[in-house]
């Protein structure tokens, strides 16, 4: 959904509503888990440093797992009560090049290791794209803790298709904003039970 203004808390709940039980937009999920992508998309990867150590792994986790990477300016988590589950709906406010956008995401798969944090989701009906995003805090064996956002985009709306450029640069922004929110995260933790 789309708007020349603010969404009001009612226009989000009712697109909300309508989001729980859409199907995906696209046939190839979980491809990212193994970091692949099908041929008709592309692979977009980003990864931000955010620190080293056992400390700073747990920390970024539990940002992770709070969905801390939705902290941004202009992207906002209007559904910050779900919990690190497969099967989640995740609705997001976007704004964007003057507009507002409510878009609706799928968990499709969650990872809870001891140096692994992941958790793939994947677009709904109500999205311009049909795409995959895995977010992922990892601590290597050397100890560095890293974000990385891992994605197949493509355009399902006929208005993503012709702005395809500028739906990749929103993309690349995307990813600084939430590398961002983690390394905020991380920064700002104050060690209290779950990040919020």
């Amino acid at each position: 959904m789309c708007w020349a203004h603010v969404p009001t808390s009612a226009q989000i709940r009712a697109f909300t509503a309508t989001q729980h039980h859409t199907p995906l937009t696209y046939t190839e999920v979980g491809w990212t888990r193994d970091g692949r992508a099908p041929s008709r998309y592309a692979l977009d990867h980003h990864l931000a440093v955010l620190g080293s150590g056992e400390a700073c792994f747990r920390r970024a986790a539990d940002a992770l797992r709070h969905w801390g990477m939705f902290r941004t300016d202009w992207i906002t988590l209007c559904t910050p009560d779900r919990p690190f589950a497969v099967g989640e709906t995740l609705v997001l406010h976007v704004r964007h090049l003057g507009f507002h956008s409510v878009i609706a995401n799928r968990v499709v798969y969650a990872i809870e290791e001891p140096a692994r944090m992941v958790f793939g989701y994947g677009t709904l009906t109500g999205h311009a794209e049909q795409s995959e995003e895995r977010f992922q805090v990892v601590m290597d064996d050397a100890g560095t803790v890293s974000f990385e956002l891992l994605a197949f985009p493509g355009p399902r709306h006929p208005l993503a298709r012709l702005g395809t450029r500028t739906m990749r640069v929103l993309q690349r922004q995307a990813a600084a904003a939430y590398s961002g929110a983690m390394q905020r995260a991380v920064t700002d933790w104050a060690g209290a039970p779950g990040f919020r």
